[in-house]
C-alpha cells in the first residue's frame, strides 16, 4: 500500500509532465506504453525532455546506463533468490527490480519458494501502480489548464520520504552516510573542473564506484552491527 500510494502519486506527475510538455498525441498511449517499458521514475521524468528536445539516440542510451546502473548492484543480492524460477519468470523479475520493490524483496525472510512466489506478485502489482499512474496522470493532463512548473519534484519528495523512512533504523544510517558523503564529494570534485551543469551529468558512475569502494571496506562492520541489532 505505501509502494501504491507513492507510485501513484509520482506516476501521476510524471504522466501530467509528458501530456503539458512532451508535445506528443495521443498523450496517454505514450504514458502506457513508456511506463510499462521504462519501470523507472528518473527515466519517465526524463523521457519529456528527450521528446521535446530530440535527444539523440546515443546520448539516452548513456543516460539509461547509467542512471540504471545500481540495480545491477541490487541483483547480486537476489541471485539466489531468482535462480530457480523459469526464464521467463527471471528476467521478468530482473526487469522489474525498483528501489521500492528491492527494498520489499531483500526484506522478505520466507523459504526460498515462497520467497519467489511473493517476489513475483510484488513486482507484478508496483509494475502496475507504476503503469497507472502515469496513464491517469496524462489523461489529467491533457485537460490541465494551469502551470505544470514544479510537479516534478515528486520524484525527490518521494526519495527523501524514503530516505528518511530508512534512516529511523539504526541499521541504514551508515550506509546512507555512505552515499551522502561520497555523492556530495565527488559532485564538489567534478563541479570546480566541469561546472554545475557537467557535474550534475557526469557525477552517477563515480559516485556509485566510490560508494561500492566504501560499502566493502567497511562490510565487516555493517554486517557486524546488523548481527548486533537483530539480536537485540
Amino acid at each position: 500500500m505505501p509502494v501504491m500510494a507513492g507510485y501513484g502519486t509520482m506516476g501521476f506527475a510524471a504522466g501530467v509532465l509528458l501530456a503539458v510538455q512532451g508535445g506528443l498525441s495521443l498523450p496517454a498511449l505514450w504514458a502506457a506504453l513508456s511506463s510499462a517499458l521504462f519501470i523507472s521514475g528518473p527515466l519517465q521524468y526524463l523521457f519529456v525532455d528527450w521528446v521535446r528536445t530530440s535527444l539523440a539516440l546515443g546520448s539516452v542510451l548513456f543516460i539509461v546506463v547509467c542512471m540504471n546502473l545500481r540495480y545491477a548492484l541490487y541483483g547480486l543480492s537476489l541471485i539466489e533468490t531468482f535462480r530457480e524460477a523459469r526464464l521467463g519468470t527471471r528476467l521478468y523479475l530482473i526487469a522489474g527490480i525498483t528501489d521500492e520493490t528491492y527494498a520489499l524483496e531483500v526484506a522478505c525472510r520466507l523459504p526460498p519458494a515462497a520467497k519467489r512466489r511473493y517476489c513475483l506478485y510484488l513486482t507484478v502489482l508496483d509494475h502496475f501502480y507504476w503503469v497507472a499512474g502515469v496513464t491517469l496522470g496524462a489523461l489529467a493532463g491533457g485537460s490541465l489548464t494551469v502551470p505544470a512548473d514544479g510537479i516534478d519534484f515528486a520524484m525527490t519528495a518521494l526519495f527523501l520520504v524514503i530516505l528518511t523512512d530508512q534512516c529511523r533504523d539504526r541499521r541504514n544510517r551508515m550506509p546512507a552516510l555512505v552515499g551522502g558523503i561520497a555523492a556530495v564529494g565527488v559532485f564538489a570534485v567534478l563541479a570546480a573542473s566541469l561546472g554545475v551543469a557537467a557535474a550534475r551529468m557526469d557525477m552517477l558512475i563515480p559516485t556509485m564506484a566510490l560508494m561500492v569502494t566504501a560499502l566493502l571496506a567497511l562490510r565487516k562492520r555493517l554486517e557486524g552491527g546488523a548481527d548486533g541489532g537483530r539480536s537485540a
